[in-house]
């Protein structure tokens, strides 16, 4: 029997159709939402919060830089950068005109770096508070300020070739900047930009600026150096001179308590000086010593016993011809006692006194006194100089060693090696870093002195002494007699090599080398003179009456030529004032009538410190006058100061 089929329901299969396609969407969107809130979660978190994040790295306070008695000789202070964020800024043209016009730059670099495809372009790093004032008053869409980090040198050219210099990323790039850049150098504040509900970053600084900041407290004594500045600067002005070097350091433990060189420059604008200019001359540069070697000579030859006092050498009347070759005195004798050779700076009685040694025994005691090798002093650039091995001594090498010529030394080594000599035979290492502290104040690192070897023995030691102080007393280092004070020393007068070969007949490096045996600690000064243009070239007519000047300053320090052993280090600015007290409260910085001026504080009782902080906010050039606490301003309170100008601040005392 025939059924007649139904008819499809087609109405059913569509809604069962939707349903299916409901369910299986259903599906989906719950496989999603798992996938999207459960299992992919923290992946998709990361990647928005990159998208609406980044992360800059900006720098944090550089350790301070500290002489042996705290006060402050390297700081760094807050100041503003300007950047930009590109992708918001619609009008680039317009805005790039209007930046570049506010911080005095280049239009064109300025829309290069606004047509970058980035999130963030710096416009320019460490403005004036002017600028950053000029910036934010514009309010341009996209262009902020935030604060970094400048190193600033309150003294300006003190101490320059010892201290270096720090660059505009906060790392050192010369002297003792550049040597404990490890230590100074902070880690980097990261810095959080997001983005708010209306696309407008927020910029968030992370806790904690400075928890790693560690500080280098130097063996520098202030006063010490400013006495060396000031005498170098004036001989080598007087004496038309090429350049010039002074060291002061300490005979008993190779501690550095000054490093001067001529020509200086300013710290702060370190880039408007020639790599020349910036040169630490103390180190970097070599020269042959002169009639100041035969301080080493006559330590060898009483070691080795191969002299005694009542020995005679005939000088030939000043002129003297030796295996081929013709040596000559300045003044000329006929016969000199040993230790009048050196007293009277024979080149003759030098080389016949020579003679008493081998090549390998003058060779094994100028090796112990470390020329020829590094004194691993804690400053870059150090060149070690030339001494010869034996073996390729030539006739006459002996001869011409014995009185400072055929080897080349660097000051500092000079100075190490003579302090050796003097001191009962000890070789110290120099250094200038006293110890590292964090920002607590507390001691992270300490450099204690270092004995390297003994070169000569005590008695050795002792004799030197004694022929040294007759040079000062009655030989040719005279003009650095200090009456009452037991002074030694010894001239030198080299005459320079000539490229073309031989030795310039006009060109000297003129020196002493002495030393302050009644103080506490006994000082060691080097005087060098390079290239004096004046008629009387000599040693101890050039360098010696500097030695005896800085001498007399230093002497002064522990106020007057003392007749015992004295502190003189720590009276420096400890006994000779007495600290006021130190002002607390806040200074506010108030501005002047128009843009970039600033109506003077009173700066009298604040430390250093807070005056630096003041100077750079109203973006002076300030210069410092004496250590501790301010006692006297120019301009007075109340003045008007715009950007820029002179602002000299005098200090007296010492902190507590």
């Amino acid at each position: 029997m025939y059924r007649e089929a139904k008819p499809v329901n087609w109405e059913s299969v569509r809604i069962a159709i939707i349903a299916v396609a409901f369910a299986a969407g259903t599906v989906l969107l719950l496989a999603s939402a798992y996938r999207l809130q459960v299992s992919k979660a923290d992946l998709l978190r990361n990647l928005a919060e990159k998208q609406r994040t980044r992360v800059l790295k900006l720098e944090a306070r550089r350790g301070m830089i500290l002489d042996r008695s705290g006060e402050q000789m390297a700081a760094s202070l807050e100041v503003n950068s300007i950047y930009a964020r590109p992708r918001e800024i619609k009008d680039k043209k317009r805005t790039a005109e209007k930046i570049a016009h506010l911080l005095e730059i280049d239009p064109k670099e300025t829309l290069s770096k606004l047509r970058e495809d980035k999130a963030f372009v710096w416009m320019r790093r460490r403005v004036s508070p002017l600028m950053a004032d000029r910036v934010k008053q514009a309010d341009l869409r996209g262009v902020s300020a935030v604060k970094e980090y400048q190193r600033f040198y309150p003294l300006k050219s003190f101490a320059a070739h010892a201290m270096g210099f720090a660059g505009i990323d906060s790392r050192g790039l010369e002297g003792l900047e550049l040597y404990y850049d490890g230590d100074l150098k902070a880690d980097p504040i990261p810095v959080t930009a997001q983005s708010d509900a209306m696309g407008r970053p927020v910029i968030f600084a992370a806790i904690g600026r400075n928890p790693k900041r560690k500080d280098l407290h130097l063996t520098l004594d202030r006063n010490i150096q400013y006495v060396a500045e000031k005498e170098l600067e004036e001989a080598v002005s007087k004496a038309k001179a090429k350049d010039g070097t002074v060291i002061v350091m300490d005979v008993d433990s190779g501690e550095v308590l000054a490093l001067a060189s001529r020509p200086t420059y300013n710290l702060n604008v370190f880039r408007k000086t020639s790599a020349e200019v910036r040169r630490n001359r103390a180190v970097a540069d070599t020269f042959e010593p002169g009639s100041t070697f035969k301080v080493f000579l006559a330590a060898a030859v009483v070691d080795l016993a191969r002299v005694s006092p009542s020995d005679k050498f005939n000088c030939q009347n000043g002129i003297f011809r030796y295996k081929g070759a013709q040596i000559h005195d300045v003044v000329p004798h006929k016969e000199l006692a040993f230790a009048d050779v050196i007293i009277r700076s024979s080149n003759i009685g030098a080389v016949k006194v020579s003679e008493r040694l081998t090549k390998s025994e003058f060779y094994r005691i100028l090796k112990g006194f470390g020329f020829g090798s590094s004194t691993e002093v804690d400053l870059p650039g150090e060149r070690h100089g030339f001494l010869p091995l034996p073996g390729k001594w030539s006739v006459l090498t002996k001869a011409n060693i014995a009185f400072g010529q055929g080897i080349a030394v660097n000051p500092l080594q000079l100075t190490t090696a003579f302090c050796a000599a003097v001191n009962g035979g000890k070789l110290y290492r120099p250094h200038l870093m006293k110890r590292i502290a964090n920002a607590l104040g507390e001691t992270v690192r300490e450099n204690p002195p270092v004995v390297v070897r003994r070169v000569i023995k005590p008695s050795t030691s002792r004799e030197v002494v004694d022929i040294l102080r007759q040079v000062v007393e009655k030989g040719t280092g005279k003009a650095a007699k200090i009456p009452g004070v037991y002074v030694i020393g010894k001239t030198g007068t080299a005459q320079k090599a000539d490229p073309s070969g031989g030795y310039s007949k006009d060109k000297y490096v003129s020196s002493f080398l002495g030393a302050l045996m009644d103080v506490k600690p006994r000082l060691a000064i080097l005087v060098m003179i390079d290239e004096p243009a004046v008629k009387h070239r000599t040693g101890g007519q050039v360098a010696a009456p500097v030695f005896r000047k800085i001498a007399e300053g230093i002497l002064a320090l522990c106020g007057g030529k003392p007749t015992e052993p004295r502190p003189i280090v720590a009276s420096a600015g400890q006994k000779i004032q007495t600290a006021p007290p130190v002002r607390k409260k806040s200074i506010p910085i108030r501005k002047g009538p128009r843009a970039g001026e600033w109506i003077v504080p009173d700066l009298k009782g604040l430390d250093m410190r807070r005056v630096l902080d003041l100077c750079a906010k109203m973006k002076c050039d300030a210069s410092f006058h004496g250590t501790g606490i301010a006692v006297g301003q120019d301009p007075v309170p109340g003045k008007i100061l715009k950007e820029g100008d002179p602002l000299k601040v005098s200090f007296k005392g010492r902190t507590s």
